[in-house]
């Protein structure tokens, strides 16, 4: 036991989240949904009601984004208390995959939009000029991602075995740099761990690393479906890894698909930024 909690502690709360999934009745009720509020009825009256805790009735697109960012956010602090303390620092670190697209934003000449310092997490680095955001973030849990938007930083660095894979995405995008650079912090934050532990996260890793790079050439009727082949993946993982680390990230995966697929049936349906109500 690890200050006073073990992985078969987080296994049982993470096994009771994992019975308030959304299921295919309530999948089904959202798709014949017409508006943001029709989609709240459904969802606080089904065992997921807790995914849109926080979403406004009236906001706009870019509220409800917010409110899902907060969703996974607030979710991952929760499966971090669940856990043994030495895997609270990478398993906090998850935090800020969510804020990739929004740092590219941030390093970019154009100031930042509105939605960024509208973010509690994001608005401390929404400043004026480049300089200052540049400075501002090389100071906090963000600083060890900035120089990995710089084009050929990536390929002077040493990288996992497991991120070999990767290595013809480091000279590409800048957000697969982040993603690789992100990586790298994260497996830094690892405690001591022995071969079958750190072989089901590996496992983790390559489903969902192999869902994002055949993701983007999936027809729009094949998403779904791909998303339920990685999400029944993950599933298969927090079971087969009860008593280890990778349970956690894998339901953490996990909730992050239920919220993308969520988000995606509001903001269909979510009034423009700037619209009235």
């Amino acid at each position: 036991m690890i200050s006073g909690l073990t992985f078969d502690y987080a296994y049982a709360r993470v096994a009771a989240r994992l019975a308030q999934r959304p299921d295919e009745r309530l999948w089904t009720q959202l798709r014949s949904s017409r508006s943001v509020p029709a989609l709240l009825e459904a969802v606080r009256a089904s065992s997921a009601a807790t995914t849109v805790s926080g979403v406004p009735l009236m906001g706009d697109a870019d509220a409800i984004e917010l409110a899902f960012r907060q969703q996974l956010r607030t979710r991952i602090v929760e499966v971090a208390g669940w856990s043994p303390s030495p895997w609270r620092p990478s398993l906090l670190y998850t935090r800020h995959l969510v804020d990739l697209p929004a740092l590219l934003h941030l390093l970019s000449d154009e100031p930042p939009p509105r939605w960024i310092a509208a973010d509690p997490a994001l608005a401390p680095y929404a400043l004026a000029t480049l300089v200052q955001r540049s400075a501002a973030m090389a100071d906090g849990p963000l600083g060890p991602l900035v120089s990995a938007a710089e084009p050929g930083v990536d390929a002077r660095r040493p990288v996992e075995p497991i991120a070999r894979a990767m290595r013809r995405l480091h000279a590409g995008s800048a957000l697969h740099r982040l993603l690789a650079a992100w990586e790298r912090e994260w497996r830094r934050r690892w405690p001591t761990i022995d071969d079958d532990e750190r072989s089901a996260l590996d496992g983790v890793v390559e489903s969902v690393r192999a869902h994002l790079k055949r993701f983007p050439s999936v027809s729009v009727e094949e998403t779904v479906g791909a998303r339920q082949t990685l999400g029944a993946r993950l599933a298969t993982a927090v079971h087969r890894s009860a008593s280890q680390p990778a349970a956690l990230f894998a339901y953490l995966a996990l909730f992050a698909i239920d919220l993308e697929r969520l988000r995606g049936e509001f903001m269909l349906r979510a009034r423009p930024v700037g619209g009235t109500a």
